[in-house]
């Protein structure tokens, strides 16, 4: 299969394939073999980089045996302000989810809640959920504390 795509589109396929690299590996050491296939995928696109004029954001390491986002690629992207935005919002939903749920099982017991449709338990929770947003919104961190 051939796929043509232009200059600037291979600039916006840059970003997407740092987003998703950020995304699967951001947080790990190493390579991790289950995502093998996604960086050689990666690896195959950003090989690509010097043929259409891009060898400024991609550049072979010989130390690391990859290909790799310049310096200043990742000074010329807004690749960054989604990956922050996307993990404020994870943050805060998935603490307000947490909490949620942690409160609901103080309040119903957890074999209650295991008994209990998805449905239920949602609309069990939406009242700590509504109690932890408000909060968060007004204060943030500031009135966290580990007891």
């Amino acid at each position: 299969m051939k796929i043509d795509i232009t200059k600037k589109e291979y600039r916006t396929l840059l970003d997407i394939l740092f987003i998703a690299d950020w995304v699967l590996h951001s947080h790990k050491i190493g390579r991790p073999a289950e995502t093998e296939e996604y960086r050689s995928l990666i690896q195959k696109l950003y090989s690509y980089a010097k043929d259409i004029g891009y060898e400024d954001f991609i550049e072979y390491s010989s130390n690391m045996e990859e290909y790799a986002p310049t310096k200043e690629y990742e000074e010329t992207n807004d690749s960054m302000e989604f990956i922050e935005e996307f993990e404020n919002d994870s943050f805060w939903e998935g603490l307000v989810e947490r909490l949620a749920l942690r409160d609901l099982i103080q309040q119903e017991g957890e074999d209650n809640l295991s008994n209990m449709e998805i449905k239920e338990i949602f609309e069990k929770e939406e009242p700590f959920r509504k109690k932890y947003y408000d909060e968060f919104e007004e204060n943030g961190l500031k009135n966290i504390s580990i007891r």
